[in-house]
């Protein structure tokens, strides 16, 4: 699991999340795929920073994972 702050808050995390093609933009994290999610757009994680994204790491090729990554911040 890993969590990190996109300085332009929500609409880049939502854009992110939006674009990528290898991550999942899911909330469940329990597969064997690599998810990601913006925590604060769901009821009661107003406390949560805006552009806050959670992943976490699948089985997928790791080089495959940061171009997915890199393209789209």
């Amino acid at each position: 699991m890993v969590s990190f702050i996109l300085g332009g808050g929500a609409d880049a995390a939502d854009l992110l999340c939006a674009g990528v093609q290898v991550l999942v933009p899911a909330t469940s994290l329990g597969g064997v795929e690599t998810t990601i999610e913006r925590r604060q757009k769901y009821a009661g994680d107003a406390h949560v920073p805006p552009g806050l994204l959670r992943m976490s790491v699948g089985i997928e090729d790791v080089d495959d994972l940061w171009a997915d990554l890199v393209a789209n911040l």
